[in-house]
């Protein structure tokens, strides 16, 4: 490659931008110069038209002037009639013609639609000037042009009885034409443009090819620029007139060779000076940087010892400082000087830092612990060392129960000093041949090698019985236990990520155990967890394309068999799987956060199912809607209900809003205001599945609920089974004490009915009374099991 010095590229750069700045500020100028003949042009233009104007109007006020007086004269205003006025301006025509310049005159009056007085042929084309005139009664100007252009003016007079008549007369532009060349100094023509073909009407002299400029100047109503014998002329039109398809104009004619000339000279003169400040700017330039080169080629040929370690003949060898002439590279010299002693510092650090980089990218910098970089490579050795006679690699993942609450309410400061414990705590209970990790929040992993699948329970045992006991942290206690996932290998081919992953899904499987416990990976949790995957993508599909319905199932009063309500029960007929039952899809919703969408599409059935039950006339059956936890606490629940109550006009009386024992057993404060929200509507609540869940009676009678629904489990044993009799007995009277409706649910026989009835058990539930119904057929069924005194069959 072909050496060039600095010098020689400072020098050719800044030749190159003074190049362009030259040539800019020469095109600005020439720019400028085309601008000012432009703006020259425009004001020309201007002039031409003021001086037509004020010309036109001079003519027209001479003309108005001269006939108001001529009105005046004749005694018009004490005269009836225009006759010895028309007589007047007859007799005046020619003197009229040869003083005033005018070239026809024309009188109208109101009761005659011809000329009372004509001098020539009146054109068509005024005659809607005349009726304006006649209709406004004030004058009137145009420009009227033919073979010739000429200014019209309509003049409204009056007579004694305040008749109008309208007096028109034409004056010729002619000299307008020849005042408008003296005055500007130019040529000045009318032309009449009619197709392809130009005619000049009138003009001031003789003008060279006026014709052919007249043409191409028309395409350019800015004007345009020709050559004529070589001498340059400036041509543009004032548009006049459009008559019949046929275009009348003023043209102006200028020579404009002496401001050509000027422009010349001008431009040759800048050029000229632009070419001389660019070679001298040249050789200033190379004057100034010539001095620069010595002294950077040393500094190039002394940086190479900076790579090779030799700061200090690198210090020597730097050019020396020029004393009072300092410039740029006696700062280059003195950022040499330091960059070599910093160079010599930091080679002394880099492996030191280095180690430090190496230890915070595979080490969890709050615990200390190995992270996932750590463990993914300990675990690709682990398992490529692995064989069918070795010792079983096993993988355990814990995740701490109940952390998250600890960060929301004490804060991330103390969550951090309880994950430092729970890793001191992994430290204490494990071998140092273990590889303990924290994959992430609060989730730490353990591998370790045992002989058999025994001595992982006991490992993870071990584990659990050490987070049993409570963290001490200052003043405050904390319990917090772990879920242990544990999945384990023999095989060399696996991924680490698959190992892992087996064991997350395991552990998430001791979670929903309630925590506190461990659990072992198999390929059925795989095959369940998949299913599970693929059952929720149909849920999905089933909301999408409206597959589910909902079945109605009676509550019969007990004392006297009367139709009390409905439960809606929320059924699923899959294409591929045919009816699925709640008991496989409910939790699937849940888990898939479906159930607030479902359970509005239930809401919302469940009201248009209302409205024809009160159509059909049953005003007094209520109807049972299940709500979900997630539903119960969502802040949308209360306006979607007040909008269908509005939409469908009924009482929030008719519904009876469900929930579970389990589900208000959860955050009770939250679940009672909930509760409370919807019974200021005036929906009933009941609680369903009473006896399964952890509701204690303290809180029974703060939750504004008006039914407790016994489980069927209860019903299907209380005859045979004398705990289940006495929970029921119980139950109902305890109920009945706090003044709350019993529903007894699954009642199939009629000893269960008699023994219920007996003890005072308000309603059943079941299929001795009914089973599900369809809501398409619900009407008709319900009329079919109802006597006609309304008893149940």
């Amino acid at each position: 490659m072909r050496f060039f010095s600095l010098p020689t590229k400072i020098l050719l750069l800044t030749l190159a931008l003074m190049l362009v700045l030259i040539v800019l500020v020469t095109s600005l100028s020439l720019q400028r110069l085309g601008d000012s003949f432009t703006e020259q042009q425009t004001l020309k233009r201007q002039q031409v038209e003021q001086h037509f104007t004020q010309y036109q109007l001079l003519l027209q006020n001479q003309q108005q002037s001269w006939f108001e007086s001529f009105a005046e004269l004749t005694g018009l205003q004490q005269q009836s009639g225009f006759s010895v006025f028309t007589e007047a301006l007859q007799q005046r025509y020619d003197v009229l013609s040869l003083y005033l310049n005018i070239e026809a005159l024309w009188v109208f009056t109101e009761d005659s639609p011809q000329a009372a007085f004509a001098s020539s042929i009146f054109p068509t084309e005024l005659a809607s000037m005349v009726t304006q005139t006649q209709h406004e009664q004030r004058p009137q100007s145009r420009i009227y042009c033919t073979t010739h252009c000429s200014n019209v003016v309509s003049l409204p007079v009056s007579d004694q009885e305040g008749n109008i008549a309208v007096l028109v007369s034409s004056q010729t532009l002619a000299d307008v034409v020849i005042a408008l060349g003296q005055a500007l100094q130019s040529e000045v023509a009318i032309v009449r443009l009619d197709g392809a073909a130009m005619t000049i009407l009138s003009a001031t002299g003789n003008l060279p090819a006026l014709e052919q400029l007249a043409l191409a100047s028309w395409q350019n109503s800015s004007g345009a620029q020709f050559s004529l014998a070589e001498i340059p002329y400036f041509v543009y039109h004032i548009p006049l007139v459009q008559q019949q398809q046929q275009h009348f104009a003023i043209l102006l004619l200028e020579n404009i060779s002496s401001y050509q000339a000027a422009n010349n000279a001008f431009k040759w003169q800048l050029i000229a000076l632009a070419t001389l400040c660019f070679v001298l700017f040249a050789w200033l330039t190379n004057l100034l940087t010539r001095r620069l080169t010595s002294r950077l080629l040393l500094i190039c040929n002394a940086l190479p010892m900076l790579a090779e370690n030799k700061y200090r003949a690198f210090r020597d060898a730097l050019p020396k400082s020029a004393g009072a002439m300092s410039d740029e590279v006696d700062q280059l010299y003195d950022a040499g000087q330091t960059l070599s002693r910093k160079l010599e510092q930091l080679q002394d650090n880099i492996n030191t830092q280095t180690r430090e980089l190496e230890n915070m990218a595979m080490y969890d910098r709050l615990t200390g612990l190995a992270n996932r970089n750590m463990l993914q490579y300990q675990l690709k050795k682990s398992i490529a060392a692995l064989t069918e006679s070795s010792a079983l690699l096993g993988l355990l993942f814990l995740d701490m129960d109940q952390f998250k609450r600890v960060n929301d309410i004490r804060g991330h400061e103390q969550g951090d000093q309880l994950l430092i414990e729970a890793s001191n705590r992994l430290r204490a209970s494990l071998d140092k041949t273990d590889i303990i990790c924290r994959f992430g929040g609060d989730e730490f992993i353990v591998v370790t090698e045992v002989a058999d699948i025994d001595a992982l329970t006991a490992l993870a045992n071990r584990l659990i019985a050490a987070f049993r006991q409570p963290m001490l942290l200052g003043d405050e206690e904390y319990q917090l236990n772990i879920s242990i996932g544990i999945s384990s290998t023999r095989n060399a081919q696996l991924k680490p990520d698959d190992l892992v992953r087996q064991a997350d899904l395991a552990m998430y499987q001791a979670k929903g155990k309630g925590g506190n416990s461990l659990h072992f990976y198999s390929q059925q949790m795989f095959d369940d967890f998949q299913n599970r995957l693929a059952l929720e993508s149909d849920l999905k599909l089933a909301l999408a394309q409206q597959q589910f319905t909902l079945h109605l199932q009676p509550k019969i009063n007990l004392a006297n068999r009367k139709l009390q309500g409905l439960e809606a029960l929320l059924r699923w007929h899959s294409p591929a799987r045919g009816m699925v039952s709640p008991d496989e899809f409910i939790a699937v919703l849940e888990l898939a956060h479906l159930m607030i969408p479902v359970g509005y599409w239930v809401i919302e059935q469940s009201f248009r199912i209302m409205v024809q039950l009160q159509a059909a006339g049953f005003k007094d059956a209520t109807l049972a809607i299940n709500l979900s936890a997630a539903q119960l606490n969502d802040t949308k629940l209360p306006t979607f209900l007040d909008g269908l109550l509005q939409q469908h006009q009924l009482s929030a009386a008719l519904f009876e809003l469900e929930l579970t024992e389990s589900m208000l057993a959860n955050n009770i404060n939250e679940t009672i205001k909930s509760m409370q929200r919807l019974k200021s509507r005036g929906f009933r609540l009941a609680i369903d599945d009473f006896g399964t869940g952890y509701s204690s009676l303290s809180y029974l009678r703060q939750m504004p609920v008006d039914t407790i629904k016994i489980d069927k489990s209860f019903v299907f044993g209380m005859l045979d089974n004398q705990a289940d009799f006495d929970i029921i007995t119980s139950t109902i009277a305890m109920v009945r004490k706090l003044g709350l409706e019993v529903v007894a649910e699954g009642v199939e026989t009629q000893a269960q009915c008699k023994t219920l009835t007996q003890h005072q058990c308000d309603i059943g539930q079941g299929y001795l009374f009914s089973r599900p119904i369809p809501s398409d057929t619900l009407i008709e069924q319900l009329q079919a099991n109802l006597h006609d005194n309304g008893q149940w069959r």
